[in-house]
């Protein structure tokens, strides 16, 4: 029986988490959810009696420790110079499911209970932010990089993965196509 629990649930989990991801947390309803299960709306309080704010901490919480994960893994597996790991990662960030940190931080958390928004923004920057601020910093003491603000050039890494994926849906392309622009980019900036 737990085994039949566990794998209702974990349909929940993935369902509202694509939902959460692709509209944000006050565009989804429990009725959206449960519609795209096939269940009755009811039987949603059933795994998660704290309704759709447990919900949504749930996946968000999850989501944001699997890109922790594979960011930390990421870097670690590209080597030791900046390039190979900016690549790296943000290949990691548009082959796996999209994270739109602005929208969370912007509408989603304050959406939520303030206990529930202090934990999750700092999961946020502990799973997305810091690894890559960790990255950058390490760059620039190789004299690799010439950053003094590395919270914000980790920001716009992120915010250049998220412009990837808007790209890619406007021009029918593969985002992983246009990783190594949007590198050149970061990397070079817009002049001659």
């Amino acid at each position: 029986m737990a085994v039949v629990q566990s794998s209702a649930r974990e349909r929940v989990n993935a369902v509202a988490e694509r939902l959460f991801a692709e509209r944000g947390y006050k565009a989804v309803t429990l009725r959206d959810i449960a519609q795209e299960l096939g269940i009755r709306q009811a039987s949603l309080y059933y795994h998660f009696p704290g309704g759709k704010e447990e919900l949504y901490v749930t996946v968000t919480e999850r989501g944001l420790r699997a890109h922790a994960e594979g960011l930390t893994q990421a870097i670690r597996d590209a080597g030791p110079h900046l390039e190979a790991q900016l690549r790296a990662v943000l290949h990691w960030l548009v082959t796996h499911p999209p994270v739109d940190l602005a929208r969370m931080l912007l509408a989603d958390f304050p959406a939520v209970s303030e206990e529930h928004a202090r934990r999750l923004t700092q999961l946020a920057v502990d799973s997305l932010v810091q690894p890559i601020e960790s990255m950058i910093a390490a760059a620039r003491e190789r004299s690799e990089a010439r950053v003094g603000n590395e919270r914000l050039a980790a920001a716009l890494v992120l915010s250049t993965a998220e412009g990837v994926l808007a790209t890619a849906r406007l021009t029918n392309r593969d985002p992983s196509e246009l990783v190594d622009e949007a590198l050149t980019i970061l990397l070079n900036g817009l002049r001659r």
